[in-house]
């Protein structure tokens, strides 16, 4: 076998069914063997988008795959692979190279930078694990290290390919299966100390659990769901873990994220006995800019990267797997709780426009999820688009994905390039500000020549709106675009410009009606100073702590 039937091989019996990617000349080698096998192709306007595109797959499946050419195509992946870094997500690069043979003949080859190896230790800084397929002994067993480094850690790989290696034979017999994961063997001491912090939280008069990204990303639903029924425990999650169970189980409650949720959450949260803050790692942008008001006595924070901690406490080995099965497998609590009754879905609250009324980010949540599909994938850019999104009910069947910790403009579109090609049947939605569009509309291009059901709704506010309450100037204010025209030009079947609520309830009643078949783009006039519930919130909870430690006059 070859190395690059190898490669392919490996990824197909990892499930991979499409994988993102722009050609050059150090990889149209692989992009023909691509298109002659099994697996699709999908062509992005530019790399980065191929890099987001791949992490949404990757999130949504398991493993995503980005496939560029050197120098000038893998750099621009770095932003999206850090991305992916910070948010667990399994998002692989293979790069292609220039020729071993006239690397050694040329040096001075175009898309290099310095040695030969740059490229290599960039991408080592955001990645578990990398390689470079130079050896026919060798190669098979490199891909399914680095293939398994991303399963077990969740994060980014990267494999270079040189151009003139891609046929170079492997010259014994290899076994390209994935390897079965081997038995969780948890030591009878461990066992103990994880039931000892089960019945730590059988014992809190008001328990909660605040269920994070992580869970999402080790695929730990089932366990936690299984956990949550039997103990009776009710579920919050943080704003990277929207969607983590099904937002219409009655056991789950909403988003916590500090002052920017709702003050009835926030209540029930602070005020609980026992908190169980689970695989999800306590960043500034899910804590609400650290606006959780939390007493550390009556936290127990479980991790992947601490594991166990309370305020005075820490077990290291206690991980949100190991204690998820440690839990799964005790008996059930005396008495058992009474069991909650099942409730329906939420109906979509209806909508009434007012005419001629400018629509604000509140009133355009409410009119986007009256008309949403139950099966939606959601994607939000960082923002007033991302903020007012924590508040949208979602379906039984629907995602929610955002760029929530790396924070990174420009995510959402080229992720519903991936999030569609992932679950092709779960219609993309994607929220960005016209700053956001402004750094990815490129993949307006892709959304069109795929034919990508996808609604594009830009929140309008002539700038950098999140900035503004932060600091103000004329660098927030962006080159006035014609959306509308711009979506046309790039081959969208569909593009409106609304400036008031009637004229957006059309739209979206058109989009749902005409049976999206293929991208439309929405393009709304955010009046200025207009802003979230959520942002709202937030800004006044940092301008009391700002106020508060201030000295006092007098």
């Amino acid at each position: 076998m070859q190395i690059v039937a190898a490669l392919i091989e490996a990824l197909r019996l990892r499930g991979v069914q499409r994988v993102y990617g722009v050609p050059g000349d150090y990889v149209l080698g692989l992009f023909a063997a691509l298109q002659a096998s099994p697996i699709d192709l999908i062509c992005t306007a530019g790399e980065e988008g191929a890099g987001f595109a791949a992490d949404a797959h990757g999130r949504l499946q398991g493993l995503g795959v980005a496939v560029v050419t050197y120098g000038v195509g893998a750099l621009k992946l770095l932003n999206p692979v850090a991305g992916a870094y910070a948010e667990r997500s399994p998002l692989l690069v293979i790069s292609g190279a220039p020729g071993l043979q006239e690397s050694e003949e040329h040096p001075l080859l175009h898309h290099r930078i310095r040695a030969d190896q740059t490229q290599l230790h960039l991408f080592r800084e955001v990645t578990v694990a990398s390689a470079v397929l130079d050896s026919g002994r060798s190669a098979a067993q490199e891909v399914v290290r680095v293939l398994e480094g991303m399963r077990r850690e969740s994060r980014p790989g990267y494999l270079e390919l040189p151009a003139d290696w891609l046929n170079r034979e492997i010259p014994w017999p290899i076994d390209l299966t994935p390897p079965a994961p081997a038995p969780l063997a948890i030591p009878e001491g461990l066992r103990r100390e994880g039931e000892r912090w089960l019945a730590w939280m059988r014992g809190r008069q008001r328990p909660l659990v605040l269920g994070g990204v992580e869970l999402a990303r080790f695929r730990l639903q089932p366990l936690l769901r299984q956990i949550l029924e039997r103990e009776g425990w009710e579920l919050v999650t943080s704003l990277s873990g929207k969607t983590l169970l099904s937002e219409s189980h009655p056991q789950v409650l909403g988003i916590y994220e500090g002052a920017m949720g709702q003050p009835q959450l926030r209540e029930r949260v602070e005020s609980c006995d026992g908190l169980l803050v689970l695989g999800q790692p306590l960043n500034d942008l899910d804590t609400g800019v650290f606006t959780m008001a939390l007493d550390p006595a009556h936290v127990l924070q479980v991790d992947l990267e601490g594991g166990l901690r309370t305020a005075e406490e820490r077990n290291e080995n206690l991980d949100p797997l190991t204690l998820l099965r440690i839990w799964a497998e005790a008996g059930a609590p005396e008495p058992a709780p009474l069991p909650m009754a099942a409730r329906d879905p939420a109906p979509a609250a209806a909508f009434a426009p007012a005419p001629d009324q400018p629509v604000g980010v509140e009133r355009l949540m409410a009119a986007i999820e009256a008309v949403l599909p139950a099966n939606s994938t959601v994607l939000a850019d960082p923002g007033d688009a991302l903020f007012g999104a924590a508040d949208l009910r979602l379906g039984e069947d629907s995602h929610f994905l955002a760029s929530s910790f790396w924070a990174s403009l420009g995510f959402a579109l080229p992720a519903a390039v991936g999030a569609w090609g992932a679950c092709p049947e779960h219609p993309p939605v994607v929220l960005l500000g016209d700053g956001s569009l402004l750094m990815c509309a490129n993949e307006l291009a892709t959304l069109a020549r795929y034919a990508i059901p996808a609604l594009v709704i830009v929140l309008d506010n002539g700038g950098y709106g999140t900035e503004r309450p932060i600091l103000d100037g004329p660098f927030n204010d962006l080159q006035p675009v014609a959306h509308r025209e711009l979506a046309l030009a790039m081959g969208f079947s569909a593009a409106e410009r609304v400036k008031n609520e009637e004229e957006l309830w059309s739209c979206l009643g058109r989009w749902r009606s005409d049976g999206m078949t293929g991208p439309t783009l929405i393009s709304v006039a955010i009046p200025a100073g207009e802003m979230s519930a959520a942002l709202r919130r937030l800004s006044t909870a940092l301008a009391q702590k700002l106020a508060s430690s201030l000295p006092q006059q007098g």
